[in-house]
């Protein structure tokens, strides 16, 4: 599973800047600029982002990165079989099948 990161350029743009640098340096994250993310204002008061759908709001951008990094990782189970951390829904290294790993 690819995690599209979307980010509305009007919402601090020059803070957010370091913060998609990081997240562009993980390889299943996707970063995309919108021009409308329809959180119509929240882009001028508090950084965000749209993390496959859902919104990310922190307090200032240090802690957006972290919020999204935390949600990147609560997203992960754990394959009891290979000892692997795979993305929920997709356990492509595993013979088991979903049900088995969501267990």
């Amino acid at each position: 599973m690819e995690y599209i990161v979307k980010f509305c350029p009007c919402n601090f743009e020059e803070e957010l800047y370091d913060v998609k640098e990081k997240l562009q340096q993980i390889s299943d994250v996707e970063i995309i600029e919108e021009k409308c993310l329809l959180y119509c204002g929240q882009c001028l008061v508090q950084p965000f982002a749209l993390v496959n759908g859902k919104n990310i709001v922190s307090d200032s951008v240090n802690d957006l990165l972290a919020d999204i990094l935390q949600h990147l990782e609560s997203t992960k189970i754990n394959c009891n079989k290979t000892n692997l951390q795979v993305k929920s829904g997709d356990c492509g290294s595993c013979d088991y099948n979903k049900k088995q790993v969501l267990r």
